[in-house]
């Protein structure tokens, strides 16, 4: 195939973001009309998830093909990605096969020695226009990165992302203004892969929305008039009721959570907070409309490949939780639409239940760029079921929480169509943090990788029928009749803990 003929490839994630927000799943509020028009011209995966459910690990899953276990990068790793692994990522092995690259938005994976401040994604990318951590709201007031966006025409994330999206596919239109220097031009006889990645509906972001008179009216009414139609999760349970009826023993998790996550704690501060969610959802939608859009304008349509998903989703104050780092599913599901515009039109506007994991998402865009995927890679290519193709799956898989700060419990987890086994391990307290107890400690990360696969014992164990169960709201891991299920789950998560570890030998990694 000559190179010109590959398709290009637009790689599309958002962060925090919920599998059911999403109107083509079935939100009562929210209105995401091009992201289901994407999944009526593509493919919708109704059992997708993330493996990891941090930003840093989840989006160097989705990078990599690679389990956390195997990668070894996590918030409290002090590690960063060699540039030998980072080499077998999917963007490197599509510019290997001559595609041109790009970057918009927020970078959350450290990589080369130094990480964030190493420079090298910014020499890996043909064109960069990105910051690293996270973004804020309005990104230009970014303390250590605001000059990256300070030129942009709008103040607004998405709106500011779109400006340099728009850039890299029409270098004929640019909008640096006041004497910087130019982005780069994209070459017209090139591929290229483009990947597109918010820091919304996260927090950080809309957590620091102002409705200044200057934004948008999208971000100042949008939804407000609907705010009675706006429903708390079934299992909600705010700061009170969780206090006096906790979902773990205290030895596990005391229920203590950052205090970015307190809007879980009334129903007043959930609703708005969901109101913002939806308002940079619908954003991020119409962002993906004038996206599609030019790429009909520029000719480039009918052979641009669209992904569109999330690093993890998020509790809404279920179970009275506040944040991610839990394998519950709120957590641990998330959208994904793929969309390719050459695909037989038998396979267009399907759903698809099968198990899939971010893992499985660069082997499918090589495959789909007919690119050899790399041995490293431990993902399978969701390229047979885009096509309909007889195959078969996997109906069980691994998730791992390996953070050990921020108070919460490190866990793994296997699930299967009908049962989820969860277990946890104890947490390293630091002694210097008595006065900020949802904080802990940086423990041997390296060692954890493998100890919980060994002779670390769990102290613990959580098992769901999810068929019947599938708020996980009763835990039948002490009762007599469940524990021929439990020994068999236990059995499952020690065979998939090990083949997500591969070998023995450390990660690519280094040390920051």
């Amino acid at each position: 195939m000559a190179t010109s003929d590959k398709p290009n490839i637009i790689y599309i994630l958002g962060d925090d973001h919920r599998a059911d927000f999403l109107s083509c799943a079935g939100h009562p509020v929210l209105r995401t009309p091009n992201l289901d028009q994407l999944a009526k011209d593509g493919t919708r995966f109704t059992n997708a998830f993330c493996t990891s459910p941090l930003c840093t690990p989840s989006r160097t899953c989705h990078y990599t093909g690679q389990w956390e276990r195997k990668h070894g990068v996590n918030f409290n790793s002090d590690s960063s990605v060699a540039p030998a692994a980072w080499e077998n990522s999917f963007p490197m092995r599509l510019k290997d096969a001559g595609y041109y690259l790009g970057w918009v938005g927020k970078n959350h994976v450290p990589v080369g020695q130094g990480g964030y401040d190493s420079g090298y994604l910014e020499k890996a990318f043909d064109y960069w226009y990105g910051n690293h951590r996270h973004t804020g709201f309005y990104p230009k007031e970014l303390k250590n990165g605001g000059k990256i966006y300070h030129n942009a025409q709008a103040d607004t994330q998405v709106e500011v992302f779109e400006q340099g999206v728009m850039n890299f596919l029409q270098p004929t239109k640019p909008f640096i203004e006041n004497g910087s220097p130019p982005l780069p031009v994209r070459p017209k006889n090139q591929p290229f892969c483009l990947c597109v990645t918010f820091n919304l509906p996260h927090g950080a972001s809309t957590n620091t929305m102002q409705m200044r008179p200057t934004d948008d009216l999208l971000y100042r009414e949008t939804y407000r008039d609907k705010m009675a139609d706006f429903r708390l999760p079934d299992t909600y349970m705010g700061y009170g009721e969780a206090y006096e009826t906790p979902r773990f023993p205290k030895h596990v998790y005391n229920g203590r959570y950052i205090p970015s996550y307190d809007y879980v704690r009334t129903p007043q501060a959930m609703i708005e907070h969901m109101v913002r969610v939806c308002q940079t959802i619908t954003a991020m939608d119409r962002m993906l409309g004038h996206l599609r859009q030019t790429l009909k304008e520029l000719g480039l349509a009918d052979n641009t490949i669209i992904v569109f998903s999330t690093d993890h989703g998020i509790h809404h104050g279920e179970h009275g939780i506040g944040g991610k780092s839990f394998l519950y599913e709120e957590d641990i599901r998330i959208p994904l639409i793929i969309c390719d515009p050459r695909a037989d039109k038998s396979c267009i506007g399907q759903t698809r239940d099968e198990l899939v994991v971010v893992p499985d998402l660069a082997p499918t865009v090589l495959d789909l760029a007919e690119v050899p995927t790399p041995t490293s890679m431990q993902g399978s290519s969701l390229t047979p079921l885009l096509r309909r193709q007889q195959v078969t799956w996997r109906d069980e898989f691994f998730t791992e929480q390996l953070m050990d700060i921020q108070n919460y419990p490190r866990s793994e987890s296997v699930r299967t169509h009908d049962w989820k086994y969860i277990r946890y391990f104890k947490r390293h307290e630091d002694p210097t943090q008595a006065s900020k107890p949802y904080r802990g400690t940086l423990d041997n990360y390296i060692t954890c990788l493998s100890s919980t696969l060994e002779d670390e014992s769990p102290i613990y164990e959580e098992l769901y029928h999810l068929r019947d169960d599938p708020q996980e709201r009763f835990n039948l891991a002490g009762k007599k009749s469940h524990q021929s299920q439990l020994t068999d789950m236990r059995t499952r998560i020690q065979r998939l803990g090990r083949e997500a570890k591969g070998d023995n030998s450390p990660p690519l990694t280094l040390a920051l």
